[in-house]
């Protein structure tokens, strides 16, 4: 049976190799699903145990258009869309930051959830300390990805977050500048 993608309402899962590993991924979406086991034994990936930690009492993200849902909620306080749900076992799945990208990650089946661009941002990375937050910098915004100050046509949004030219992801809009 396939599974459900956790990003979109009507997609499901097909099977994809990644290295050594056979996961899921959806068509459109591109996003990645890790079962149990399956993100260890990719050596060049930090081990899926720094994530879990990360998540304890993390919030997860709304399906519709990624809103922050504190743990604490059952819908987004933003858009009342519901929060990504484990293909695997149907946890609420919960969002780590790290130094490279942003992944969900299931707490009680150790499922990872990444984008395609985030798993290739996790290559070789050996710290995952969180980036900084979004700042401003004197006429400037930190990019939501690497974290350079980006200004004027450098600078694009998606889902209300900055970038730079370089990380902005597919659908970002170019700022005002």
């Amino acid at each position: 049976m396939a599974r459900p993608c956790p990003q979109c309402a009507k997609e499901s899962l097909r099977s994809l190799r990644v290295g050594p590993v056979a996961v899921d991924t959806c068509q459109h979406c591109h996003g990645l699903w890790f079962g149990r086991g399956q993100w260890d034994r990719l050596a060049d990936r930090p081990p899926v145990r720094v994530f879990r930690e990360a998540a304890r009492g993390a919030p997860s993200r709304c399906r519709g258009a990624g809103h922050r849902v504190p743990e604490e909620r059952r819908v987004c306080p933003t858009c009342q869309g519901a929060p990504l749900g484990c293909p695997a076992c149907g946890e609420r799945l919960a969002r780590v930051t790290t130094s490279a990208c942003e992944l969900d990650v299931c707490p009680r089946c150790e499922g990872v959830w990444v984008d395609a661009a985030g798993f290739a941002r996790l290559e070789g990375v050996t710290s995952l300390q969180p980036r900084p937050s979004v700042r401003a910098d004197v006429g400037g915004l930190a990019c939501a990805a690497c974290g350079v100050v980006v200004r004027g046509p450098r600078a694009f949004a998606h889902q209300g977050d900055p970038y730079c030219a370089r990380c902005r992801p597919p659908g970002a809009v170019m700022l005002d500048g």
